[in-house]
């Protein structure tokens, strides 16, 4: 007979928090349904601070996957900014790599588009491990290059 305790029973924590094949299913859904769906996981977490620049997602042409960054892996991330980063990454699949002006139209036709751009420009600083008040006494005393992204 199992003996009954009064400690409750620890519950498995999930290795991730998002869950990202279910943003990437409602976005093929959603804009992509007449291509074949495209597998999409989380890229490898490299340890670095003070970035001057990052790579949220990418497509790979020979494999046709798509990688996001995983530290958009956490609670604070919207999913409408994780599932941007899929759209983009799709669209590169359908489009090809180049970010021209029908690549940047049709990245426009994405529902949360200038959400995503405000998210991230409001946390970008926060993306390349710096501190806020860190990076403006920086640009105001040294004027360096202003951080930037590629999501390609």
């Amino acid at each position: 007979m199992p003996v009954l305790t009064d400690r409750p029973i620890p519950l498995p924590v999930p290795a991730t928090h998002h869950h990202l094949e279910s943003l990437a299913a409602e976005v093929h859904r959603m804009y992509f349904s007449k291509y074949p769906p495209l597998p999409v996981r989380w890229g490898q977490q490299i340890s670095r601070k003070n970035r001057r620049t990052i790579r949220l997602g990418s497509y790979n042409h020979h494999t046709a996957e798509m990688r996001v960054h995983p530290i958009l892996n956490r609670h604070t991330t919207p999913a409408f900014f994780i599932q941007s980063i899929i759209y983009h990454e799709y669209l590169h699949h359908v489009l090809g790599p180049s970010h021209n002006r029908r690549f940047h139209k049709a990245e426009r036709q994405f529902r949360y588009y200038r959400e995503s751009q405000e998210w991230l420009r409001r946390n970008l600083w926060a993306l390349l491990g710096r501190k806020k008040s860190v990076l403006r006494a920086r640009v105001v005393v040294d004027a360096p290059p202003t951080p930037q992204m590629a999501l390609f």
